[in-house]
């Protein structure tokens, strides 16, 4: 692959540091061997070759900062350790370099040591190194002439591995550590593994000698031969070891925490390279020290920064703003594809407060709250969105370059802040103000880097958003900042800006003088407990648990015999001016094809809660297909059809089973609407504020403001859509209401109905009729664009708001002693809103107002 001209400048620099110091240990070797011969003491400045190398090029300006002194390094047998750092920006290719410095060592054996910090660095290195056709793994092969060896520090080492073989080792950083639990001691551990590289255990002379040569070998015990281990296999060997996030390692500079130092001396090394973000310069060696501009020039990654971030308003706000944004992206990426033919699909990382399936509570933002809100709300499929977290790994084994990935929008709390990069991201979303600063700093890199390592050429593809959600503009910034300081671009400051084009002001909104007193009542669906209290209707307590699971049936499998998985080859080159294509192959694809019944039932178990359960149905559909004559090899290729059906069955069975519950309980009278005035959570928030900047419009139609809203003012920026605003003036014509309310915001969960999902329904809009007597008939609206009619979403709460009015309208709500009414509808955009002139025209004639 092609270098950036910073990646040629830092392995340069490199290569002139390896002359250098090799010039320096053949002077010192030199000079350690006259004095030891004239038995004279050898000064440790003599042995210390590194040093001598770097204020060499120290002294020609070779290095990153000539002013600062050389950082001394021992190994515990006592040689001086070479080493120094690469610091380079995230998102700037460290393990391209970290490989890339692996190939101008120009060895064609030995062992290298590439430790991480962390369990995610540790998956992502471990993909790329182990495929065989990466750019990194290419560089390793080119190194050795192919004879690269890469491996794990479970996998067996030999001495003729050593020898004959480049061997790069994969270990984490606290395997290293003598302090840090399990890890650490297996490498401490005897094993029979490593024979190869010692004498045999009664050969007291050959053990003599080995431990006289390697002084720092841990033995078994006192006087006893040393131990068979890894770590003292690495000890003989002296690696090279690359070390990714040095920082991690030294902790930071002023802390003291030299633990992790100590730990790789311990290796002696034979040579370290660190490679760090933000190394310590009082603990590292910086040879090269690569700037944020140096990536932007590079084209590496997206600036400038855009920051937007509303003070006191509702996460579903946020929300708002930046799907509008990733829809405006997403438009410059279909054109730039039409146009240019390169292929961009912008992606949206939203971090949120809780992931975890118990975690979802009251007044926190939840990971499946944004996805209801996303798909219910906003319209986005389902199939656009994962979730990744400790528990939920949606983007397991996912290509999200790929063409065919369909997902756009990314819900997270802190597994991505290290070690994923994705070029397609471009928008941040902080919905959690509480650890605003710390995600912001440690996720902001996520979205920085280019697709391709190319510039778009479209201003708006060639930037990055974050989107914070009741955060000072001003902090935010600060934070992002923090962010660019903290992956090495310190220098890129000036590059954040702010979209905050206008100041919001926060406005009070009253009822109306004339509803000022006035009892308001909403249809909330209840639950009787078993005392004969009555709670929230919640899903997870009151539906989940009276579903059969084992009643669920594995699906009747439409079989299809796809075509068999293959590997086709062919080398392409030049003869003269034209191309030719020969030495085509191919074979069927070398893969496991034993049927694996725990994934399938994986595929199932965010909608099914029991494994055992889930093992079971997987188990029979299995045996259903074996029974039909389909052997595993004609299983394993329809796997992902099998799972697609299996997954569809389950969610449909399950949710007709919890259908019929509710519709049951709803009959019995364990499910009741009750028209409820008292709930404060459940209530219409009285009064309540909103931001509204110095030009936002009042709501107002032939110069005149609306008169029947519940509540004053009324803004146009309370309304999402053009169809919400003419359903508005629609409501404020209707001489038969009294009132009616736009649950905008959603003020601390203003108005919400439950049913048979999980899900809760927020409605749009609801309204009461003209009263006689105090007997009011209440209305319950959402609004839907045609576009929406017949989809899943639009379909259930169709059928569940039927539901609701049935019950509702059944003849047991009364308030005051009086029959209560209402009606619960979808509003499709249709002219005239016939679905609500419908439900108005059949309240009784005695509400309605002359």
């Amino acid at each position: 692959m092609e270098l950036k001209d910073y990646q040629r400048r830092t392995l340069d620099a490199f290569s002139l540091w390896r002359t250098e110091l090799a010039k320096a240990q053949a002077e010192s070797e030199k000079s350690v061997s006259v004095l030891e011969g004239a038995n004279l003491p050898v000064p440790a400045d003599t042995r210390n070759y590194p040093k001598k190398a770097w204020e060499a090029l120290a002294s020609t300006g070779n290095v990153a900062h000539v002013s600062r002194p050389y950082v001394d390094r021992t190994a515990t047998a006592g040689d001086p350790i070479p080493h120094v750092c690469f610091k380079i920006p995230t998102g700037g290719g460290k393990t391209l370099l970290g490989a890339g410095a692996i190939e101008r060592l120009n060895r064609t054996s030995g062992l290298v040591l590439w430790m991480v910090p962390t369990n995610a660095i540790y998956q992502q290195t471990k993909e790329k190194l182990w495929d065989r056709q990466h750019p990194y793994r290419d560089l390793l092969e080119r190194a050795c002439g192919g004879r690269v060896k890469v491996m794990e520090k479970d996998d067996p080492l030999t001495a003729a591995d050593v020898e004959h073989r480049l061997c790069i080792m994969l270990i984490s950083l606290q395997s290293a550590n003598r302090q840090k639990g399990q890890d650490s001691l297996r490498m401490n551990k005897d094993s029979g593994r490593y024979e190869t590289f010692f004498p045999d255990s009664d050969g007291l002379q050959a053990n003599d000698s080995l431990r006289a040569k390697y002084p720092d070998l841990d033995p078994q015990e006192l006087d006893s031969p040393v131990l068979h281990s890894l770590l003292n296999v690495i000890k003989m060997v002296r690696p090279v070891v690359i070390l990714d996030e040095a920082h991690k390692a030294y902790g930071k500079q002023g802390t003291h925490n030299d633990q992790y130092a100590r730990a790789i001396n311990r290796l002696n090394p034979g040579l370290v390279i660190e490679l760090s973000a933000t190394p310590s310069a009082s603990r590292s060696n910086l040879l090269v020290d690569v700037s944020g501009a140096d990536l932007q020039n590079a084209h590496m990654i997206k600036l400038p920064i855009q920051v937007t971030s509303d003070a006191n308003v509702h996460w579903h706000s946020t929300m708002d703003r930046a799907h509008s944004k990733l829809g405006e992206l997403d438009n410059d990426a279909v054109s730039l594809n039409h146009n240019e033919g390169r292929y961009v699909r912008p992606i949206a990382v939203v971090r949120v407060q809780h992931t975890g399936a118990d975690q979802r509570f009251r007044n926190t933002i939840h990971a499946e709250d944004v996805r209801d809100y996303l798909t219910q709300n906003l319209g986005v499929p389902n199939e656009h969105i994962a979730v990744q977290s400790a528990t939920s790994r949606e983007l397991h084994r996912v290509d999200l370059l790929s063409e065919s990935t369909q997902v756009r929008w990314i819900i997270t709390r802190a597994a991505l802040m290290e070690g994923w990069d994705c070029p397609f991201a471009y928008v941040l979303v902080m919905l959690d103000k509480t650890s605003a600063r710390l995600a912001i700093t440690q996720l902001v890199g996520r979205v920085m880097r280019q697709p391709g390592a190319r510039r778009t050429g479209r201003a708006a593809l060639d930037q990055c958003y974050v989107y914070c959600q009741d955060t000072d503009v001003n902090d935010a910034v600060q934070y992002v900042k923090d962010g660019l300081e903290q992956e090495g671009m310190a220098d890129l400051y000036d590059s954040v800006s702010t979209s905050q084009s206008t100041i919001l002001k926060s406005v009070s909104v009253q009822r109306r003088e004339k509803f000022a007193q006035e009892n308001i009542f909403l249809p909330s669906v209840l639950h009787a407990d078993s005392s004969g209290s009555w709670e929230e209707l919640d899903y997870h307590r009151h539906i989940l648990p009276g579903i059969s699971l084992e009643a669920i049936a594995p699906p009747e499998i439409q079989s299809s015999q796809p075509d068999k998985p293959k590997e086709s080859t062919a080398l392409v080159s030049f003869v003269g001016d034209a191309i030719s294509a020969a030495n085509f192959t191919s074979r069927d694809l070398e893969v496991d094809k034993r049927v694996a019944i725990a994934w399938y039932a994986r595929r199932i178990s965010d909608i099914l809660p029991n494994p055992f359960q889930a093992g079971r149905i997987a188990m029979e559909m299995v045996e259903r297909l074996q029974g039909q004559g389909l052997d595993d090899q004609a299983i394993y290729e329809q796997r992902d059809s099998l799972a697609e059906q299996l997954k569809e069955s389950v969610a449909r069975q399950m949710e007709q089973q919890a259908e019929e519950l509710f519709r049951s309980k709803l009959a019995r009278g364990t499910i009741s609407l009750e028209l409820v005035t008292s709930d404060s959570g459940r209530r219409l928030c009285d009064p309540y504020t909103i931001m509204v900047a110095e030009n936002d419009r009042r709501l107002e139609r032939y110069g005149e403001e609306v008169q029947l809203s519940l509540f004053e003012p009324v803004y146009e920026r309370q309304f999402d859509s053009d169809l919400e605003r003419r359903f508005a003036f629609y409501l404020d014509e209707q001489k038969a209401l009294r009132w009616w309310h736009r649950i905008a915001v959603r003020q601390n969960e203003e108005y919400y109905l439950s049913g048979w999902r999980p899900q809760k329904v927020w409605p749009d809009f609801v309204a009461m009729a003209g009263q006689v007597e105090g007997k009011p008939s209440v209305l319950v609206f959402e609004t839907k664009g045609q576009h929406l009619e017949g989809n899943d979403d639009t379909e259930y709460k169709k059928r569940l708001f039927e539901a609701l009015e049935g019950a509702f309208n059944a003849g047991k709500m009364t308030i005051h002693d009086g029959p209560a009414k209402g009606a619960f509808r979808l509003v499709f955009d249709r002219v005239g809103f016939p679905d609500a002139q419908g439900a108005i025209d059949r309240l009784p004639a005695a509400y309605k107002t002359p």
